[in-house]
């Protein structure tokens, strides 16, 4: 059996591409043999505020690609995101899923996983958070389109202006985070929420060996996922361009300097 594990699909109707990428990648898996983890944020916060109610959310083809997957017998865990974090209802009612309260610490083929989305380490601004709230979440759901677009647009402004200092940050936070574990029960640390894929060994004081940082990345321009077989993990990355996914090469991987 193989163990694949992603996050930060980020799903919405208004990006058809970011489903139509993951369901490219469910038809690879089989759902007797193989096990998915979403580590967050499968659908955006747009989705979750203003889509799933919409018939059209149960249409979505990366969604409809999950159900088949999992209607067929596939094993899926799910963890919220800040994004998708008040949308349990809506995979409850469509999927059958539930969230796993993170972190999940877990052995998987024969390597000590945990696992969490990111967001609760530290890493994120106060502002960024309070919008993730259920208040601005039901206020955000009831504005006219045309403000929700302009603010929807100023805020990708801001994320790409300040994409690395933001990718920095919140690495140096888990870099911190997977160094606190002195007395470690894990060999590898799987985050989502920062959208970079970095795989990379992390110095541990107190421990004679580095533990292993697996950040998942996003799905907004291609897919990534990290897959565990036969004791062995590796990084794929799956360009809109390319036929085939590819193991990840180390500078895709490598992650930020410091």
């Amino acid at each position: 059996m193989s163990v694949y594990f992603t996050s930060d699909q980020h799903i919405t109707l208004q990006f058809p591409e970011r489903g139509r990428r993951f369901a490219r990648f469910l038809d690879r898996l089989d759902p007797s043999a193989d096990r998915l983890v979403i580590a967050g944020d499968l659908c955006d916060f747009w989705f979750t505020a203003r889509e799933a109610r919409r018939a059209l959310a149960r249409q979505e083809p990366g969604l409809l690609a999950l159900k088949s997957y999992l209607n067929s017998g596939g094993q899926v865990t799910m963890l919220a995101g800040n994004h998708d974090q008040h949308l349990e209802w809506f995979y409850r009612d469509f999927l059958g899923v539930s969230f796993t309260p993170e972190p999940l610490e877990e052995v998987v083929e024969g390597l000590r996983i945990r696992l969490a989305h990111g967001h609760l380490l530290g890493g994120r601004s106060e502002w960024k958070g309070w919008m993730e709230s259920r208040l601005f979440l039901s206020t955000f759901e009831k504005v006219p389109s045309l403000v929700a677009n302009s603010l929807a647009a100023q805020l990708k402004k801001y994320n790409s202006r300040n994409k690395k200092v933001d990718n920095l940050r919140h690495f140096l936070v888990y870099k911190h985070y997977v160094q606190s574990l002195s007395q470690a029960s894990c060999d590898t640390v799987v985050l989502g929420h920062v959208h970079q894929t970095i795989f990379r060994d992390i110095d541990v004081p107190g421990l004679p060996h580095p533990l292993k940082l697996a950040v998942l990345g996003h799905w907004f321009h291609q897919s990534s996922w990290l897959k565990l077989d036969s004791g062995q993990a590796g990084f794929y990355i799956w360009k809109d361009e390319q036929p085939e996914p590819g193991p990840a090469l180390p500078a895709e991987i490598f992650g930020p300097g410091e």
